[in-house]
């Protein structure tokens, strides 16, 4: 009921009626009774739903990752209802199904914050401008069947095939409904086939006259008797009064490589291959869908909620919202291997990151870059080169330690015996 209430009250406070309307359009379509449509929009959503929204800053001095009130909500919880995954699913579901998807921004009542981004499946949606060129949203919300108006830019909209339509992604049913029809018509064919070779079927034939009533028992009899499934041994007893004829029909041919092209056709469609269905990918496969079909709803998504969510000023600071992916998390572990080692030897990744790429659990004081000069923090590495410390007032190493008290007769002994004696001991560098 509060989303309801949001609704009613930003339609009311802020837009009255009017009539001059240009560029008028209506969205529908549901492909929800295909099992192959359902199949792929599954996949697609699932890992749409893996991406992880982060607002970023880009200036001069480099990338900082922002971790306030709002990209806490992107990342955690959209909507007191709706986690970020959950709402993610949603959203990339219905864009394979209607090819747009929508996610409406409510406020807070004084409209200085967002308060929460609730996804929506709707229907009878209109995209229109006033008279001063201002973009209105309407929709009829699948949740409460009633009508709602909204300025365009409290809506998060992202679209496919956008190739026909002023503002809407073209719906897919006309586009696959007649290979859809193709492949249910060939359903239906095998279950036909199977049901008829599961029955006998035939006709009896009674030698003696018999009224209309009394025949129509007799096969009801028949029936019951010996063409049930409590009839396990499949034989039947006849006298000489009647007798029974096979009808033996021939099933048709399933065309399996018809069918096959048939549901390639929708593979193709989606941009979709069978082995990403399956989960039988190989990593090429995979990094090939990734860049087909996530990525590309990925940039929608990022430019959508960077204009919608962001002011002209936040933007104008290089701020703006991304959604990201672990492009490694279908990798072998050779491959892992490879470029974790690479990554981790140059100081761009951390200790943690590293051991999150082998699918080990992070640790206490992993977060931190290293750096190939025996392993130093990236920090450390010029004073290091030149054997100085960074007089941070770093605290003394530890007594008692072994290895620690080697280490200081050895270089004791290097600083007295090679550097000119006791006196040198204190300022002399090795």
């Amino acid at each position: 009921m509060g989303l309801i209430r949001d609704l009613l009250n930003l339609r009311r406070a802020k837009f009255a009626p009017f009539f001059a309307i240009r560029g008028d359009y209506q969205a529908n379509g549901n492909l929800a009774d295909s099992d192959i449509v359902g199949a792929i929009a599954n996949v697609i959503a699932s890992n749409v739903g893996k991406l992880q929204p982060q607002i970023v800053r880009r200036t001069d001095a480099g990338l900082s990752v922002r971790n306030d009130y709002l990209s806490r909500i992107l990342s955690l919880r959209w909507s007191p209802e709706t986690d970020t995954y959950s709402a993610l699913y949603k959203m990339a579901s219905d864009l394979v199904y209607h090819s747009n998807a929508y996610a409406v921004i409510f406020y807070t009542p004084d409209f200085m914050r967002v308060q929460s981004i609730v996804p929506i499946t709707a229907s009878n949606v209109r995209i229109w401008e006033d008279e001063n060129g201002v973009l209105l949203f309407r929709f009829r919300w699948d949740y409460d069947k009633k009508d709602y108006t909204l300025p365009y830019q409290n809506v998060i909209h992202i679209k496919s095939r956008f190739d026909k339509k002023r503002f809407m992604g073209t719906a897919p049913d006309g586009q696959l409904k007649n290979t859809l029809e193709l492949i249910d018509t060939t359903g239906e064919a095998l279950r036909a086939a199977v049901r008829n070779s599961a029955n006998l079927k035939g006709y009896l034939q009674y030698n003696n006259f018999i009224d209309d009533e009394e025949l129509k028992k007799k096969v009801k009899e028949f029936q019951d008797a010996y063409m049930s499934a409590s009839n396990d041994g499949g034989i039947a007893g006849l006298d000489n009064s009647m007798s029974f004829h096979e009808v033996k029909q021939t099933p048709p041919n399933i065309p399996v490589i018809q069918s096959q092209y048939l549901r390639d056709n929708v593979y193709r469609y989606y941009n979709m291959n069978e082995k990403i269905l399956t989960s039988s990918f190989t990593e090429a496969e995979w990094n090939s869908f990734y860049e087909n079909v996530i990525e590309p709803i990925s940039i929608q998504l990022s430019l959508e909620f960077t204009f919608k969510l962001l002011s002209e000023r936040e933007r104008g600071f290089g701020n703006k919202v991304i959604f990201t992916a672990n492009r490694l998390q279908y990798a072998t572990l050779q491959t892992r291997m490879t470029i974790g080692g690479a990554l981790y030897d140059r100081g761009i990744i951390t200790i943690n990151e590293l051991r999150e790429l082998m699918y080990y659990e992070p640790i206490e004081g992993g977060d931190v870059r290293m750096i190939s000069l025996n392993y130093v923090n990236t920090d450390d590495q010029s004073l290091y080169q030149v054997g100085k410390d960074d007089g941070g007032g770093q605290e003394p190493e530890p007594e008692g330690i072994p290895e620690n008290e080697v280490r200081r007769a050895a270089v004791y002994f290097l600083k007295t015996e090679k550097k000119g004696g006791v006196n040198n001991a204190e300022t002399e560098n090795i």
